[in-house]
C-alpha cells in the first residue's frame, strides 16, 4: 500500500454486512464498527503451552509499550478474514497456511483508545501452533518492539487474579532489527486492556488444547 494513502476499512453491521467504507482515522474517531484479524501464536514445551505476546511499539497511538496479541491488524477494504493471515508474516516474519489456524469465532469488542477515539471491532480470532523457537521470528521493527513468551498456566493465574506477576522471556527489537534478549516480570496492567471475556475466550481454548496434548 502507498504510505501516502490512508488505510480504507469496510464499515459493517452486526451481521458483518458491509455498509460502506471509511479511512482508519474516521473509523476510530466516529467509533464505526469494522473487522480485524487476531492470531494468538503458541508453542508446546513438553506438556506445557508457551503463549507468545508482542510488545507494542512505543509510537503506537493505542497502548504503547504494552504486551498484546501475537499478531493482529485491520481487515482492509475488500479483504477477507483469510487474507488477514498476512499479519503473521508482516508482524512476526512467519508464514502459516490458513488451514492450520484454529478458529475461535468472531468476538465483538469495544475499547476506548483515548483522545476521543473509540475502537469498535468484530475480531476474527484464531490460534496457531508454531514449532519455531522465538529467536527465529523476524518481527517488523516499525510495528513490533519485542516478542515475549510465558507459560500458559502463569498467564491464566495472573488474569484470574490468583497471582500478581508473570515471568516472560524473549527479546526487544532494535530499529535495525537486532534481537536483544530480555527477561521481564509483568503485572496485569502491562497487558493491553482487552475485555475479560475476550481473554477468557483465548485462555480457555488454549487450556483445553494443553489438556488434550
Amino acid at each position: 500500500m502507498d504510505n501516502d494513502q490512508p488505510e480504507m476499512l469496510d464499515v459493517v453491521d452486526s451481521d458483518l454486512r458491509i455498509l460502506g467504507t471509511a479511512d482508519r482515522e474516521r473509523v476510530h474517531r466516529e467509533g464505526l464498527w469494522h473487522q480485524t484479524f487476531h492470531c494468538w501464536v503458541y508453542r508446546r514445551e513438553a506438556d506445557h503451552i508457551r503463549l507468545i505476546f508482542q510488545l507494542r511499539h512505543p509510537a503506537s497511538k493505542a497502548n504503547p509499550d504494552r504486551l498484546d496479541v501475537s499478531a493482529a491488524g485491520h481487515l482492509l477494504h475488500g479483504e477477507t478474514r483469510e487474507e488477514g493471515i498476512r499479519e503473521l508474516e508482516e508482524e512476526l516474519g512467519i508464514r502459516a497456511p490458513f488451514g492450520e489456524l484454529i478458529p475461535l469465532g468472531v468476538w465483538k469488542e469495544e475499547m476506548d483508545l483515548g483522545e476521543g477515539w473509540i475502537d469498535r471491532e468484530y475480531r476474527h480470532v484464531y490460534l496457531y501452533e508454531c514449532r519455531k523457537p522465538l529467536k527465529e521470528y523476524r518481527p517488523q521493527p516499525e510495528e513490533v518492539s519485542g516478542l515475549f513468551e510465558a507459560d500458559l498456566g502463569s498467564i491464566d493465574r495472573l488474569f484470574r487474579g490468583e497471582q500478581k506477576t508473570a515471568d516472560l522471556t524473549g527479546f526487544k527489537v532494535t530499529d535495525g532489527g537486532r534481537q536483544l534478549k530480555e527477561r521481564r516480570t509483568a503485572v496485569r496492567q502491562d497487558f493491553v486492556p482487552h475485555s475479560e471475556g475476550y481473554y477468557r475466550l483465548v485462555l480457555d481454548a488454549l487450556k483445553q488444547r494443553e489438556m488434550e496434548s
